[in-house]
C-alpha cells in the first residue's frame, strides 16, 4: 500500500485554484478582498472554553456559589488536569514550498487488531496509539477480573473488545502469546464468555496458536452454560489431549440426554465408542476423576452423590448441572466466582448452599440480578422467621437473611410492612454491594414503593442506592424527599453524591458546599474528616471548583492539610501513577484506561483510596471518557456517603 502526503499536493492545488480564479467572471474576482490577514475566529478572550457548551447542559465544571470561595485565583490542591496552553486563533495563510510527492509504504494490517466494537462504541478509532506492544502484553494479565464494580468491568470490557492494536517496536521479536489471544483469555476470566467468543470469532489465527486462550474460553462457557458444542469442537481441532477428549465426551453425553438415540447418531457416537473413550480417559495421567464419575452417570450409570467437591473442574460442574445433581456444602470453600455461579445455577443444589453461592458470585458480577432473585426465592424459611426478620437482621447479615427479606417483601400487602421490609433490605447492603446485582434486587423492591412522607425514613439510603446504580431519576425523587423530611447529617452526606450523579444545581442547591461542610464536619473525628476530603477530591475531579478554604477546613486542627491528590498516595503503584498522568496528558486513550483499571484493581472505586479514584476520574475525563469517569466517581461517592 502507498500513502500520499497531503502537504505534497499543496503546490498542485494552489496552481489549480489560481487557474480557476483567473477564469472566474470579473464580479467574482472583485469579491476577493485584499489587505491584511482575515481573522477567521473571534479573539481568544471572547471565546468560551471548549467544554462550556457541554458543561451548560450537564452542570459539569460549574463553579458553585459558595460563601467559602475566596476572591481571586487560588491554588487548588487536588488539580488532576494538566495545564493547557490557550492556542492562538490568528489564522495567517501560508503556502508550502514546492516539494516532490512523498510516498510511504505502510506495514501490513495487524490481524490481532480486530474487535467487535469500533469508534464511539469502543474507545475510539486508535485506542492503543503511543504505547508499545510489549508493554501492553505485560500489563494485560494484571487487569482485574474479580472487581465488584460495574463501571470498572464495563470500561475493561470495551477496552478489550475495541478494534485496534498496539504497534510493535522496530525489530521486536514475535511475542510468546499474541495480543488477540490475551484479550480473549482476559474476557473469559472476568466472566464475559459471550464477549470472548465474539472476539475469538474475529481472531482465528490467534486462537489456533494459543491453547490456553481456547481452554479459558471453553471453561468460561462451561461454567456460564450452556456450552456451544459445535463451536467448542471447531475450536479444539488444532489441539489434542485429555482435556479436549473430555469436552467431546461431555458434548456427546449431553446430546444423548437432550435428544435421545437420534441425538447419539447425529453426534456420530455409539455406546461402544463412549466405553472406549472412558477407558482411554481413565488411563490418562493427571485426569479428572470427578468428571469421569459424573460422566458415567450421564451415560446411564449409577447416580452420583458427591460427598466432597473442594476443587471441581468446570467440566465437572457443567456435568452436575446437566444431571441436576446436588452439590455438597463444601463447594462454598471455592473462591472462584465463576464456579460459584455454576453452583448457583444448578437447581439440584441445596437451597441454602445455592443462595450463598449465588450472592458471592453476584457481588463479583458473575451472576445477574435476575438469577440472584431466583436463588433468593428458593431459600426456605423456617417456622415464623418471616415475621421476626428485624431480630434476624440484627444478628445475621448473611445471604440467607437477605433472601428471607426479599421473600417477605413479595408476600407483604400492607404499605407500612413494605416500608419496614425495604428499610431492612437497605440496612443489609454493604458498600461493595450497592452498584451491583445485590443492590439492584433491593432497588427493584423500592420500585414498588412511592417516595411519599410515610417512607421518609428510607429516603437517604434509597437515594444513595439509586445513585450508586446510575438510576438518577429515581435517586432524585428519593433525594428530594430526604431534603424535605430529614435535614440531618445523614442527608448532608449525600450532597457530593447527588452533585456527581445529577450535576451541580444552580447556586449549589438548598444545601450547597458550605452547608454540606458545616454538617459533615460538625464533631467529625479524623476518619470522618478524611472521608470529607475524599468527597472533595471526587467533586473537583468531576469539574466542581473547590475553594482553598474548604480544603483547610477538612484538616484536623492538630494535623497538616490533606495531601494533594496529584501526589502519589502510599497505596498506589508509583509507576502506574506516573503512566496515568503521562498517558492522559498526551490523550493516549487505551493506555489511560489500562493504567486506570490497574490502579483501581479488584477493589474497585468503593475500596480504593479516594485520592486514587479522583486521579483516575480526572484522567479519564481528560481523554474524553466522561461517562466512564462519572460512573466510577459515582460508585466511590456512594461508598463515602454511608
Amino acid at each position: 500500500m502507498f500513502a500520499v502526503s497531503p502537504l505534497a499536493l499543496a503546490p498542485a492545488a494552489l496552481a489549480l485554484s489560481c487557474a480557476l480564479m483567473a477564469a472566474a467572471p470579473p464580479t467574482l474576482a472583485q469579491a476577493v478582498p485584499s489587505g491584511p490577514p482575515i481573522r477567521l475566529f473571534p479573539p481568544p478572550e471572547t471565546m468560551a472554553a471548549p467544554d462550556a457548551a457541554a458543561d451548560a447542559g450537564t452542570g459539569a465544571g460549574r463553579v458553585l456559589d459558595d460563601p467559602l470561595a475566596s476572591p481571586g485565583p487560588s491554588a487548588v490542591p487536588f488539580s488532576l488536569t494538566p495545564p493547557v496552553d490557550t492556542p492562538s486563533f490568528d489564522v495567517v495563510p501560508t503556502v508550502a514550498s514546492p516539494s516532490a510527492i512523498a510516498v510511504e509504504t505502510l506495514g501490513p494490517l495487524d490481524p490481532d487488531g480486530a474487535g467487535p466494537l469500533a469508534g464511539a462504541a469502543g474507545l475510539g478509532g486508535d485506542p492503543w496509539r503511543g504505547i508499545p506492544r510489549a508493554e501492553v502484553l505485560a500489563l494485560l494479565p494484571e487487569l482485574p477480573t474479580l472487581t465488584p464494580s460495574p463501571a470498572v468491568k464495563e470500561l475493561q470490557r470495551r477496552l478489550l473488545l475495541s478494534r485496534g492494536s498496539p504497534a510493535a517496536a522496530p525489530g521486536e521479536p514475535e511475542p510468546a502469546r499474541r495480543f488477540g489471544a490475551l484479550r480473549v483469555e482476559t474476557l473469559a476470566a472476568m466472566g464475559d464468555p459471550r464477549g470472548a467468543a465474539d472476539l475469538a470469532a474475529l481472531l482465528p489465527e490467534a486462537m489456533t496458536a494459543d491453547e490456553a486462550a481456547a481452554r479459558a474460553l471453553t471453561d468460561a462457557e462451561l461454567l456460564a452454560g450452556p456450552l456451544d458444542c459445535a463451536a467448542a469442537t471447531e475450536r479444539a481441532k488444532p489441539f489434542s489431549g485429555p482435556y479436549w477428549q473430555r469436552v467431546a465426551l461431555f458434548c456427546r453425553l449431553r446430546a444423548v440426554r437432550i435428544g435421545g438415540g437420534a441425538a447419539t447418531e447425529a453426534a456420530g457416537a455409539a455406546p461402544a465408542g463412549d466405553d472406549l473413550a472412558f477407558e482411554m480417559l481413565r488411563e490418562q495421567p493427571g485426569g479428572d476423576p470427578d468428571f469421569l464419575r459424573v460422566a458415567e452417570a450421564m451415560a446411564g450409570g449409577p447416580a452420583v452423590r458427591p460427598r466432597s467437591l473442594r476443587d471441581p473442574s468446570p467440566l465437572t460442574l457443567a456435568a452436575l448441572r446437566a444431571l441436576q445433581a446436588g452439590l455438597p456444602p463444601d463447594v462454598l470453600s471455592l473462591t472462584d466466582p465463576a464456579r460459584l455461579a455454576a453452583v448457583a445455577s444448578n437447581t439440584g443444589t441445596d437451597p441454602a448452599t445455592r443462595v450463598t453461592a449465588a450472592e458471592r458470585a453476584a457481588v463479583a458480577l458473575f451472576l445477574d440480578s435476575r438469577r440472584l432473585e431466583e436463588a433468593y426465592r428458593a431459600a426456605p424459611a423456617k417456622g415464623d422467621e418471616l415475621l421476626r426478620l428485624k431480630d434476624a437482621v440484627a444478628r445475621d447479615r448473611t445471604a440467607r437473611t437477605r433472601a428471607l427479606v426479599q421473600q417477605a417483601m413479595l408476600a407483604a400487602m400492607g404499605g407500612g410492612r413494605r416500608v419496614e421490609l425495604a428499610g431492612l433490605a437497605l440496612e443489609l447492603l454493604d458498600p461493595p454491594m450497592l452498584a451491583g446485582p445485590v443492590g439492584a434486587v433491593v432497588a427493584d423492591m423500592l420500585d414498588t414503593l412511592s417516595p411519599t412522607p410515610d417512607a421518609a425514613a428510607l429516603a437517604p439510603a434509597a437515594a444513595r442506592l439509586c445513585f450508586a446504580l446510575g438510576r438518577a431519576d429515581k435517586g432524585k425523587r428519593w433525594h428530594d424527599l430526604a431534603l424535605r423530611s430529614r435535614p440531618t447529617a445523614e442527608v448532608a452526606r449525600l450532597w457530593p453524591l447527588a452533585v456527581i450523579a445529577l450535576g451541580p444545581p444552580p447556586g449549589g442547591g438548598a444545601l450547597g458546599l458550605a452547608g454540606w461542610l458545616d454538617e459533615s464536619l460538625r464533631g467529625a473525628d479524623p476518619e470522618a474528616r478524611a472521608r470529607v476530603a475524599g468527597q472533595l477530591a471526587l467533586l473537583q475531579a468531576m469539574g466542581v471548583a473547590v475553594p482553598e478554604e474548604a480544603w483547610r477546613r477538612t484538616a484536623d486542627p492538630e494535623e497538616t492539610a490533606p495531601t494533594p491528590a496529584d501526589l502519589c498516595p502510599p497505596t498506589a503503584d508509583p509507576a502506574l501513577w506516573q503512566r496515568l498522568a503521562e498517558a492522559s496528558a498526551d490523550r493516549r486513550v487505551g493506555e489511560t484506561a489500562l493504567a486506570a483499571l490497574l490502579l483501581l484493581g479488584n477493589a474497585g472505586p468503593a475500596g480504593t483510596p479516594p485520592a486514587v479514584v479522583a486521579r483516575v476520574v480526572g484522567a479519564l475525563r481528560a481523554v474524553g471518557l466522561d461517562n466512564d469517569a462519572r460512573a466510577i466517581a459515582r460508585e466511590a461517592a456512594a461508598a463515602l456517603a454511608g
